[in-house]
């Protein structure tokens, strides 16, 4: 065995018991081969000798010269959207790209998108029909601000990870001019609106869930997957002020796709599947799923007639129970048909417009209700934000200043009558009372000083002739 000179290094072959293919190394120089063959003859002759490990070899990835906006928006959802969205957005995400984002930017190199196509192709949105997703109400709307917004939002992100990717130097929608958007503010009922609504409502479904919302703070979701497991309004817990519900779950409708993708990343946080009553495929399903954040796990305590409000449903659950039997499928839930499945936010939606219209009210949305609740308790409280803050389970007690708090004409009348009280009349109140003490002194001089007196009624007749 000697070495072999190959181009500008020097190659030794040797053979290893249990191989059938003889062995090649290479050395830089013809001592560093010769001590190779020194080292297997002697490991040979004790009986050590093994062949080297293979090394592997460095796979170079080719780096990609030309993705394309579809490209981009493709794997900055496999890599970086099911590893970091919730379901909810996951589908609006993909509902985005597929409908806007796309259709007008899908086939442009993400090298060449320059800043000034984005402001063309949002400019030019404005003029595109809304794409109205299946189940939902169609309308000849063009797309919306709001939308605007938000697919700039999303495609801004997206570019930043083709940044960090080192597909593009530098994101060119850091810097487009996006069309004015001014958010229309929420219609929210004042205290007394919303106790005339509650006057007003006959259907006990709808009541129940309006009180929950008012009275707890609660979301339509959590509303609506609550169940009786969480539920304490025993006869000591009321009277010691303890009654409560614990919110830990919400029922929502979600895109079946968008479920299995999070499923297979380990990240679903459904609880339980509800079956499907329609014999048609469906692309959602009705689910009961674990909030989003921690911080909407939370225990809410129960104002005395929200609590008795509960036991009368409770109550009336138990008897429908009785009647039907086997028919009744019992999840659990608090709000619930009368065969024990579960109602839906449309559902519930639809309830609160007719009594909105049967009975002349300002028209709101059933979230303002969990707006209104918010306003109430920042005024009842003198404005103690965390315990609010406890109750709406938001992450960060600014949430329930900047959007929960509603001022209402109603509360600006009363504040307007606080300041003429406390400033304007109060103000008034000093000025008579320090008239009416310098008065006092100057009748006091003048008695004391009778010839002042004198000197002053003459100059007051000189004055007046």
């Amino acid at each position: 065995m000697k070495p072999r000179k190959k181009g500008q290094q020097f190659e030794i072959s040797y053979r290893c018991p249990g191989y059938d293919k003889p062995f090649y190394e290479r050395f830089p120089s013809y001592e560093e081969a010769n001590l190779r063959i020194a080292q297997i003859e002697y490991e040979k002759s004790i009986g050590v000798f093994q062949p080297p490990k293979p090394v592997p070899v460095p796979v170079r990835t080719a780096k990609k010269k030309y993705i394309t906006v579809s490209d981009l928006m493709d794997e900055y959802v496999q890599v970086y959207g099911l590893n970091h969205w919730g379901d909810s957005f996951l589908s609006n995400s993909r509902h985005r790209i597929e409908h806007y984002i796309k259709p007008y930017l899908g086939n442009v190199a993400v090298k060449d998108l320059t800043t000034h196509d984005l402001d063309v192709f949002y400019d030019s949105l404005q003029d595109k029909p809304a794409v109205i997703l299946k189940g939902h109400k169609k309308t000849d709307a063009t797309v919306s601000l709001s939308v605007i917004e938000k697919t700039h939002a999303l495609l801004r992100s997206a570019l930043n990870q083709a940044v960090i990717w080192e597909y593009i130097p530098n994101n060119p929608a850091d810097r487009v001019t996006l069309p004015k958007y001014r958010p229309q503010t929420r219609a929210v009922w004042s205290s007394s609106e919303a106790q005339r609504a509650l006057d007003c409502c006959s259907d006990p479904v709808l009541y129940i869930a309006m009180v929950l919302a008012l009275g707890c703070s609660m979301r339509i979701g959590e509303i609506l997957g609550l169940t009786w497991d969480c539920v304490d309004y025993s006869d000591e817990s009321i009277a010691e002020g303890t009654a409560h519900v614990l919110i830990n779950k919400e029922l929502k409708r979600c895109q079946k796709d968008s479920l299995a993708d999070l499923d297979r990343r380990g990240r679903s946080k459904v609880i339980f599947t509800f079956p499907e009553w329609k014999r048609t495929a469906s692309t959602t399903s009705l689910v009961l799923k674990s909030p989003k954040t921690e911080s909407s796990i939370r225990t809410v305590f129960l104002p005395r007639t929200v609590a008795l409000a509960l036991r009368e449903v409770k109550e009336t659950q138990d008897a429908l129970k009785m009647l039907i039997g086997a028919e009744y499928a019992d999840y659990g839930l608090v709000i619930a048909h009368e065969d024990g499945r579960p109602y839906e936010e449309r559902q519930i939606a639809a309830m609160l417009r007719a009594l909105i219209e049967e009975h002349d009210l300002t028209p709101v949305v059933f979230h303002s209700l969990r707006h209104c609740s918010a306003s109430l308790k920042l005024q009842i409280s003198s404005g103690n934000i965390k315990a609010v803050q406890g109750d709406t389970g938001h992450a960060q007690s600014r949430m329930v200043t900047d959007l929960y708090a509603h001022t209402h004409n109603e509360d600006r009348r009363r504040l307007a009558q606080k300041v003429e009280e406390d400033f304007f009349q109060k103000r008034q109140a000093e000025t008579k009372k320090a008239a009416a003490d310098e008065a006092s002194i100057a009748y006091q001089l003048l008695q004391e000083n009778p010839d002042i007196a004198k000197l002053l009624i003459a100059a007051l007749q000189k004055q007046s002739s």
